[in-house]
């Protein structure tokens, strides 16, 4: 594979492909690891959901405004920042001696996770200025995004069993600081500021708002749903996003463009991203607590018997572009949804772990269904806006996705946490099973659901087709923000 002609743009590719590749590979790599940290931190599910959830909350609520950043005030300057960013969050996690400096240091990385990677596609776009190649620089990246949510369970197997939890955070610094040097050598810098645009009060809003649903859904398992203290964070969190919804409705330039929800298919497009998240990556996490807590298997042998999902996605990607070029994004999305929706419900019937054959066939299923559910709804996003809007469309769907990840690990680890509330050790791998079956069923009615939005909203096109701007949004002349 010839990335580029010249030393100097090469080494600009590897950078950027570099940094992707730790970014996304600290999303799975860290759900082998979840029941050693428990252990060496003497923390429960809930720290696990707050170690998962630090590192998406920040990368769901900062990634609309990552790549703007860049396009502002210097993408090399901006992607370089990003990367030392990640490197000292690495090194917090690694040397975290307590829960709650392990979770700041998670919080580090999805800041800086939202940095790199819309940071890293800036630059690659910049280095390439012809547009096949582009588009086919932007297919290996792809495939190096792929292989690093490929990787992460194995990898993590591997260095949990053979030197600890915090190895899976080490192995970032060499990797990241070879990055940073290539990077400042070989990537020019660049910047667009009359077309890009900061949105600080909605992205504090954003935050906020994220953060109080959240940390109010982990913690009811010590405060109960009819506390006052839920009541009050949810009623807090529900007045925050209230205000962040009429930010984003009247700035010129707002980090979500809210204006563009009017559309229903827009709307269903991205609601149903949040259910995905939500049921597909938050079982992806609490499947690993259960095979190593419940079952006794080991990090390697755990991540091992979840490469069949991570595995299956990538052939189901390809197949889902070439449905979506020929038939629309649609089809392959239901089928997607179905196929995800399935496998948990199929999940929940089984004593996972120990059922092998028919565990790892429902694993293959739910990789499939990932693989033809998440690329074409972007591509069904970018159909429904106009064009100077593609970049914020395609994150906008990208974001709702992890947004609804920080969701599922908080409702289904909470669910979960309950069940295991009053368990000894004559019943804590049956109630640990009745808990996972009842995440497994709402993980799967929830991206079920998520079908169900999609089979209701008709008239999308072969991705072929041109792309024109809905006359419900003709009014909605916002300027660009890549």
């Amino acid at each position: 594979m010839t990335l580029s002609t010249t030393p100097r743009r090469r080494g600009t590719l590897i950078a950027a492909f570099s940094a992707t590749f730790i970014a996304l590979l600290d999303l799975t790599i860290v759900a082998v690891a979840l029941p050693a940290m428990q252990t060496d931190l003497h923390t429960t599910i809930t720290g696990s959901q707050w170690i998962v959830d630090a590192f998406s909350i920040c990368l769901a609520a900062c990634m609309l405004s990552g790549g703007s950043l860049g396009d502002r005030y210097g993408r090399k300057r901006w992607f370089l920042i990003g990367m030392a960013l990640f490197l000292a969050g690495s090194l917090l996690c690694a040397l975290a001696p307590t829960l709650g400096y392990l979770v700041a240091g998670r919080a580090v990385q999805g800041t800086a996770a939202a940095l790199l990677v819309p940071g890293a596609l800036s630059i690659i776009g910049q280095a390439e200025p012809d547009p096949v190649r582009r588009a086919r620089l932007l297919g290996y990246w792809g495939m190096c995004a792929s292989a690093a949510v490929l990787a992460g369970p194995i990898i993590g197997g591997l260095l949990v069993d053979g030197f600890g939890w915090p190895a899976i955070f080490l192995v970032n610094l060499p990797i990241g600081a070879a990055a940073i040097l290539l990077g400042r050598r070989t990537i020019d810098e660049s910047a667009d500021p009359d077309h890009a645009a900061l949105d600080p009060a909605g992205q504090a809003l954003g935050i906020v708002t994220l953060a109080i649903l959240i940390y109010a859904i982990i913690e009811t398992r010590a405060n109960g749903w009819g506390s006052l203290i839920t009541i009050t964070l949810l009623a807090l969190a529900v007045a925050a996003g209230t205000a962040f919804v009429i930010v984003e409705w009247r700035q010129a330039t707002p980090m979500l463009p809210v204006r563009l929800l009017a559309d229903r298919r827009f709307a269903s497009v991205n609601a149903a991203s949040v259910l995905l998240g939500f049921g597909a990556n938050g079982a992806f996490t609490l499947l690993s607590l259960y095979l190593q807590q419940a079952q006794g298997h080991g990090a390697l042998a755990t991540g091992l018997l979840l490469a069949p999902m991570t595995v299956a996605i990538m052939p189901a990607s390809v197949l889902a572009g070439r449905l979506t070029a020929s038939r629309g994004p649609r089809l392959p999305m239901l089928l997607g949804y179905a196929l995800i929706g399935a496998s948990l419900l199929g999940l929940a019937t089984l004593d996972i772990g120990r059922s092998l054959l028919a565990t790892g066939a429902l694993f293959v299923l739910c990789g499939i269904g990932q693989g033809l559910a998440i690329t074409p709804a972007v591509a069904a996003a970018l159909q429904l806006v106009p064009r100077q809007r593609s970049g914020v469309a395609s994150a906008t769907v990208n974001t709702a996705r992890q947004a609804g990840s920080a969701l599922g690990i908080a409702v289904l680890g909470t669910i979960l946490s309950q069940s295991l509330a009053n368990a000894d050790p004559t019943t804590f791998q049956r109630l640990y099973g009745t808990g996972m079956r009842d995440v497994m069923l709402t993980a799967g009615t929830a991206v079920l659901a998520g079908a169900l939005l999609l089979a209701l909203q008709r008239g999308w096109r072969p991705a072929t087709a041109d792309t024109h701007e809905p006359q419900a949004r003709q009014k909605d002349r916002i300027r660009p923000t890549p």
